[in-house]
């Protein structure tokens, strides 16, 4: 009872820290625990809130309290709604209180256990999302909202409607072939039900009146409140001169912003450093913008696109008359600074930051990206156009690889890492052929026992003149150099081939990287290790970070599910940093997860380190996982892991990573 009692103490402490309503009910639909987020947000039936009440008693109350405003004169099929939702859960809805807000609602069955529900409160975003509407309603440009399966016109703003000369009534549910004519309306069809963006191609459009226009239009894809449609933008190009203009100007300008493209970059760039005195200051600054791919691949290219041109905007604001704003790639942007100091170039970048790293709303939701910015100047580091911009180039790389969030100018020693690095990939490359990479051992101990219960296979590489490589140096080398497959079968190969010989209950982890996931070999690749070492499937661990979790499509969890289907143990590494979620938890069968060092080094300086460590062993334990902890260094460490209840433990004060040659498999315990 006493165990029982504590680890419901420590499930607690870990829900109350989570910014989310959290609520468990039993199998009957019964409250058996919630923590103080969820109460708030109902704050108008939080007196109904006890364990074993349930929640359709408390919904009754509430509905007749007139809790719940869109169940007034619905009564008994809300609830009856309410209750088919919870027992089919997997889809998120929303609900609005009495209060105003508007609560998102997302369930999960545990089989034998209920219920997890989780709540947050979206009224902010259901605001935007009318704030986004009006941004429509009142754009000067006209638009429309087009239904690709029934061709009609879902939606107009005021633009267009004046630009076409109806009614707003009149265009609402109109067919789009009532703008065309009749020769061309099969082929308009097909445009505005794709993604569209041709600038040069020139579509008749008729009016009201029956007038014709000439317009350039573009499309692009969305879902909208459950039916494919079309963003369709509208630009009136009837007359002939300004069609010969927009395509001058697109020739030298990039078509999403507006702004000066990659060829008109390099052509500025020449211009002014012929036209520069031979004192005359001209930079080159290269801007990043950080975590952009992630809005692509979270919400898709509508999202990425309009994020890019609001991006845009923001920084038009902050360069000098005299500077020109280029877009040279997808999320890449150079400034070309004339008759400005370094220092005043260097003030305007660190602006170009700040500013990005303000939210961005697109389509309801909030989009947090940032920059990153490296910059080179004439005449101090070169008069050439094409090494200023490699020097610019290699500033952003090292001030990525430094921090992301920040502006470096160009030093001599990034040239000189520039030529190391390809060195190293060479002699790397070398290395790979030639069989000189070694699999090493670290142990992992059971902290009640101290008994050798699995060992992590660690890649080595000592190179004959920088002597061990660190291993986060070439294992970015090696998924830069698409080498990370072949890396991965070597590991596990070696891993399985020593662990046969090993005592049976001890097991080998090998760490899997993201690129394994998303190249798809990795299931056949573990098959053939176990086949051809002949390893017990229930031996072997795979640990993983994160990342893999946030790799888009369901592939990941597929894979993760096949793996443990075959019996292969799943594990989680440096959980506590990132962004790690309890979704993932729910989502993947895992069967350990491993707190990261960064917590156990701070054991005894950090409080909030302590809280961390025992919030997730007791996740750990009412999950029915292997907690193990990571970076152990010490007895008191030790002592204070074990009296928590962690399970296993990792680190130096057990034993630093040795070859096979050397490990010592017959020892069982470790003093």
């Amino acid at each position: 009872m006493e165990a029982a009692s504590r680890a419901e103490k420590r499930l607690r402490e870990a829900i109350e820290a989570l910014p989310q309503g959290i609520v468990f009910l039993d199998e009957n639909d019964r409250y058996i625990l919630w923590n103080k987020r969820y109460s708030e947000i109902y704050e108008r039936s939080a007196d109904l809130l006890a364990p074993g009440v349930r929640l359709a008693d408390t919904l009754r109350v509430g509905v007749e309290r007139g809790d719940y405003p869109e169940a007034i004169g619905r009564e008994e099929s809300w609830i009856a709604d309410r209750m088919k939702r919870l027992h089919q859960p997997g889809v998120r809805h929303e609900q609005w209180l009495a209060n105003g807000r508007c609560i998102m609602i997302e369930e999960r069955k545990v089989d034998g256990c209920g219920t997890i529900g989780i709540r947050v409160d979206i009224t902010d975003l259901k605001h935007k999302e009318e704030n986004f509407r009006l941004l429509f309603e009142r754009n000067p440009l006209p638009m429309l909202v087009y239904d690709v399966e029934t061709g009609q016109i879902r939606s107009a703003n005021e633009s267009a409607c004046a630009f076409f000369g109806y009614a707003r009534e009149e265009m609402a549910d109109m067919s789009a072939h009532a703008l065309f004519p009749r020769d061309v309306r099969a082929r308009a069809s097909a445009m505005l039900g794709s993604d569209y963006s041709n600038s040069n191609d020139c579509w008749q459009m008729l009016r009201s009146d029956g007038s014709s226009v000439e317009a350039v239009i573009a499309t692009r894809l969305s879902q909208l409140e459950g039916y494919s449609a079309t963003i369709v933008s509208i630009f009136d190009v009837t007359e002939r001169r300004r069609i010969e203009q927009r395509m001058t100007h697109m020739a030298r300008h990039d078509e999403l912003t507006g702004l000066a493209n990659r060829a008109h970059c390099r052509e500025h760039l020449c211009e002014a450093l012929n036209q520069s005195a031979p004192n005359e200051t001209v930079t080159i600054a290269l801007v990043d913008l950080d975590h952009f791919k992630a809005v692509n691949d979270t919400y898709g290219h509508m999202f990425g696109d309009a994020v890019l041109t609001e991006a845009a905007r923001r920084m038009l604001k902050l360069i000098p008359p005299d500077a020109l704003l280029c877009r040279i790639g997808g999320d890449e942007f150079a400034i070309i600074f004339r008759r400005s100091s370094l220092a005043q170039a260097e003030l305007v970048a660190k602006s170009v930051i700040t500013t990005l790293s303000e939210p961005f709303f697109v389509h309801g939701h909030l989009i947090h990206i940032g920059a990153t910015v490296g910059f080179a100047c004439s005449p101090h580091d070169s008069r050439d156009p094409e090494t200023l911009l490699r020097y610019a180039d290699l500033a952003l790389y090292a001030a990525k690889e430094e921090q992301r969030g920040i502006c470096r100018p160009f030093e001599t020693s990034m040239d000189e890492a520039a030529q190391q690095k390809s060195q190293l990939e060479k002699d790397f490359r070398i290395a790979v052929r030639a069989g000189d990479l070694e699999v090493h051992y670290q142990p992992l101990v059971n902290l009640a026992t101290g008994e050798v219960e699995c060992y992590e296979s660690l890649l080595r590489w000592n190179h004959p003149e920088r002597g061990l490589v660190p291993p986060e140096t070439f294992v970015q080398l090696a998924e830069d150099m698409g080498l990370i497959d072949h890396l991965g079968r070597f590991v596990l190969d070696q891993a399985c081939k020593e662990a046969v010989n090993w005592p049976e209950h001890v097991k080998v982890a090998v760490n899997v990287s993201p690129l394994q996931f998303r190249n798809g070999n990795l299931i056949s690749t573990v098959i053939n290790a176990l086949s051809a070492s002949g390893l017990a499937a229930g031996r072997l661990e795979l640990e993983i970070t994160e990342a893999v979790m946030m790799e888009k499509g369901p592939r990941p969890g597929a894979i993760i599910r096949n793996l443990r289907a075959f019996g292969i143990g799943i594990s989680l590494d440096d959980f506590g940093t990132g962004y790690s979620s309890l979704s993932y938890l729910l989502d993947y069968p895992f069967t350990k997860i491993k707190i990261d060092k960064a917590f156990i080094l701070n054991l005894h300086q950090e409080a909030k380190s302590r809280a961390v460590i025992r919030s997730i062993i007791g996740l750990g334990r009412n999950l029915g996982l292997t907690v193990a902890a990571e970076g152990i260094e010490s007895e008191i460490q030790r002592a204070y892991l074990r009296e928590e209840g962690c399970v296993q433990g990792q680190g130096y004060l057990f034993g630093k990573p040795e070859p096979a040659a050397t490990l010592r498999h017959a020892v069982s315990r470790v003093a």
